[in-house]
């Protein structure tokens, strides 16, 4: 399976907040959403990314100079319709030591998406919570 790009928003209950906000409200949440993607991305650097080289791919280093991505912030899901989210598209080639180019593993990145997209869901909500003198409560599951 390849994956190439990946989708940030907040979860729902902080991007209404960040809709319906006043201009500090909004710049709170933008500047935690800024700083969740970022630390992400250096996770997914030093601890998913992998490059594979070698007959079947056999040899895997994390990337030592980082991956390549292109990052594109958007406002709304539709016209009039408020959503802050982020599309971030990451190269599959990465260079290694050797300065050659290879491909990353693209498999090891698709298993990690859950655990990425929790993790910058509670960075965020941390953040803003933190900030705005917020706090969060844990969501009861009930059969059903």
């Amino acid at each position: 399976m390849t994956v190439a790009g990946v989708d940030f928003r907040p979860q729902s209950t902080i991007y209404l907040l960040w809709a319906l906000g006043d201009e500090k409200t909004r710049r709170v949440i933008e500047a935690g959403h800024e700083r969740a993607i970022e630390w992400l991305l250096e996770w997914i650097e030093d601890e998913v990314a992998v490059i594979r080289y070698g007959k079947d791919g056999i040899y895997r280093v994390r990337p030592p100079g980082g991956l390549v991505a292109a990052r594109f912030r958007h406002y709304e899901a539709r016209p009039g319709r408020p959503l802050l989210h982020d599309h971030l598209l990451l190269s599959v080639k990465g260079q290694r030591l050797d300065g050659k180019w290879s491909s990353i593993h693209t498999t090891a990145l698709h298993e990690d998406t859950v655990a990425a997209s929790a993790l910058y869901n509670e960075l965020v909500a941390a953040e803003v919570c933190e900030v705005l003198g917020l706090a969060t409560e844990p969501r009861t599951v009930t059969p059903g």
